[in-house]
Formats: structure tokens, C-alpha cells, sequence
């Protein structure tokens, strides 16, 4: 906004000082007038901000002026005719917000006006763009070392954006079935967002899948379940464990399984059969005849009937 500052201004009431804009006419001098409007200028948390700039309009008379907030974000445009006053109000890092107050008489003192400003998205350099579109068309490719590449300059360019890209290098490691790698491109994303419930449930998979049972049980430990929707999630966990020859924890899956859904027949016929493998024949049976009433047909069921009379 293109300012032009007289030598000779002098500061209003509360300090602020007026930068006004000569214009070439006299027409444009009909905004000056006896009455004033003042107000403050604050952020979203309330907090005052300097050095902002209003540039104050006047339709009706053809013309207006520019003036700043001082340090308590203040400000007071005096010597003005009863008018709609419209600002244009912007400060750097800020949105321009633009608001229209009337003044309906040059002898009207009305309350300060209170203007909050929101924060401006950043901005988005040539070179992040193109580093994040080649990072998602070589993921989508599966070209994945391409894509971990151009992630891994996203970062460099926008650290902010750390854990979005480290959760697609970590997904990316999934892909090539490299574990060890995806759980420590997760374990960044958790270390500034260990709530997130999603990205610890995947990366307790990835390090089952990769045989780290220790590492599985740590993440585990600070998964806040309640956040889990699906019980494919818990049923998924189950799976991972009994393949690894953890069955105890196999079977504490399989239970969140079903107390999420009661009818999901995979996980009672999957925890029958470890608890089979337990000795714990009467939790297999009672699994089996859950399989047997929730789906009459089926493989499933076939091997749990059959399962039941060798039980008996």
C-alpha cells in the first residue's frame, strides 16, 4: 500500500500519528469534516497489534486517508464528515479484513471499534510446490525412493511440514515391506503428535509385520483406544501377534475385536483356535458355536462345526 509521509504530521490524542494521502483536487478534500472514530486492532488471542494499517474510504465524498495503529494497536481518524467509512485494515503476517462503519453525524462520538485480525496461511514457494508434487506423483507410481527423496526436501524447505512428510516416507518404507525403516519415519510423526492414534496403530503393525514385538508393545502402550473406530484396526493387531507366536496378546486383540463388534465372525474363529493352542478348550468351544450363530454357511463355519464334534 503506497504511503506518502509529511514532515510536519502531528500525533492525535492517543499518539497516533495521521499519514494522510494528498489527493489533486478539491473535490477529494470533501471527506474533511468535525467528527472522529477510533478503535483498536488486536489478534485472535486478543493481543494488541502495532504498526497495522488502515486505509480509511469515503465513497460518498470521493476520498479518504491512511493512517497506523501505535504500539497498543490503537488508532483514531479525526476531521472526518458523517459518512460509511469503509477500511481496508492489514498488518504483515495478517489477512486483510475489510469493514464498513458509519458515522452518522460529525458530532457523534461512538465506542471504539475492536478489529481482530486472523493469521495468514503461509505461504507456498515455487520450489515446495514442485517438491510436493513430485513427491505424490512418484508415490502414486510407486516409484517410492523417488518419493522419499522429494519428501525429504520438503522438510529441508518447511520444517512445519516434517510430519506429513515423514508419515509418507514412513508409508512408503510399508510398501517395500522395509519395517524397521517405516517405524522410525513414524516414530517422527509421533514425536510431535503422540496422540495421533491412527499413525501409532499403523507403525504397531509395521513393527509386528517386521517381527519387533517389543517395539509393537511399546507403541501399543500409549494408543488411546477409545479413538479407534474400526475393529479391523484391533483385528489386524491380532493377526500380526499370532503369526509372531505371540498368542496371549493375539487373543487380547481378538477380544477388543469383538467387544467393538459383536458379530465380527473372524475374530471368535481366530481366537478359538488360540485358545486351542492355549489348552483353553472351553473358551475354543464357546468361540466355535459363536462362529456356528452368526454364520450358519461358509468355510468358517464348516471348521468350527466340524471343530465342536471333535471337541465334545
Amino acid at each position: 500500500m503506497r504511503r506518502v509521509h509529511f514532515p510536519s504530521a502531528a500525533p492525535t490524542v492517543l499518539g497516533v500519528w495521521l499519514v494522510l494521502t494528498p489527493t489533486p483536487s478539491a473535490r477529494a478534500q470533501d471527506w474533511r469534516g468535525a467528527g472522529r472514530l477510533e478503535g483498536v486492532v488486536v489478534d485472535e488471542a486478543g493481543q494488541p497489534i502495532p504498526d497495522a494499517t488502515l486505509k480509511a474510504n469515503c465513497a460518498a465524498r470521493g476520498g479518504g486517508t491512511t493512517l497506523k495503529t501505535d504500539k497498543k494497536g490503537r488508532w483514531v481518524l479525526g476531521g472526518i464528515v458523517a459518512c460509511p467509512w469503509a477500511f481496508d485494515i492489514s498488518a504483515p503476517g495478517y489477512e486483510t479484513r475489510q469493514i464498513s462503519i458509519p458515522l452518522p453525524g460529525e458530532s457523534t462520538r461512538l465506542q471504539p471499534f475492536r478489529v481482530p485480525l486472523k493469521k495468514a496461511a503461509p505461504s507456498v514457494a515455487p520450489e515446495l510446490q514442485a517438491a510436493a508434487a513430485k513427491a505424490d506423483a512418484a508415490y502414486k507410481e510407486g516409484r517410492f525412493a523417488d518419493a522419499r527423496a522429494e519428501y525429504e526436501k520438503l522438510v529441508a524447505l518447511r520444517p512445519d511440514l516434517a510430519p506429513t512428510a515423514y508419515q509418507q516416507i514412513g508409508f512408503s518404507y510399508v510398501q517395500e515391506k522395509q519395517y524397521d525403516k517405516a517405524v522410525e519415519a513414524l516414530e517422527k510423526v509421533l514425536a510431535t503428535d503422540p496422540g495421533n492414534a491412527q499413525i501409532r496403530a499403523i507403525a504397531a503393525q509395521a513393527a509386528l509385520e517386521g517381527r519387533m514385538v517389543d517395539k509393537a508393545r511399546s507403541l501399543l502402550s500409549g494408543l488411546d483406544e477409545a479413538q479407534i473406530q474400526s475393529p479391523d484396526v484391533f483385528f489386524n493387531m491380532g493377526i500380526n501377534f499370532f503369526n509372531a507366536g505371540e498368542v496371549k496378546d493375539a487373543i487380547a486383540y481378538f477380544t477388543k475385536t469383538v467387544a467393538k463388534d459383536p458379530a465380527y465372525v473372524d475374530a471368535y474363529y481366530r481366537r478359538a483356535l488360540a485358545y486351542l493352542g492355549q489348552g483353553q478348550t472351553a473358551e475354543a468351544k464357546a468361540d466355535f458355536q459363536k462362529v456356528v450363530e452368526l454364520q450358519a454357511d461358509g468355510e468358517m463355519a464348516t471348521m468350527s462345526k466340524k471343530a465342536l464334534e471333535q471337541l465334545k
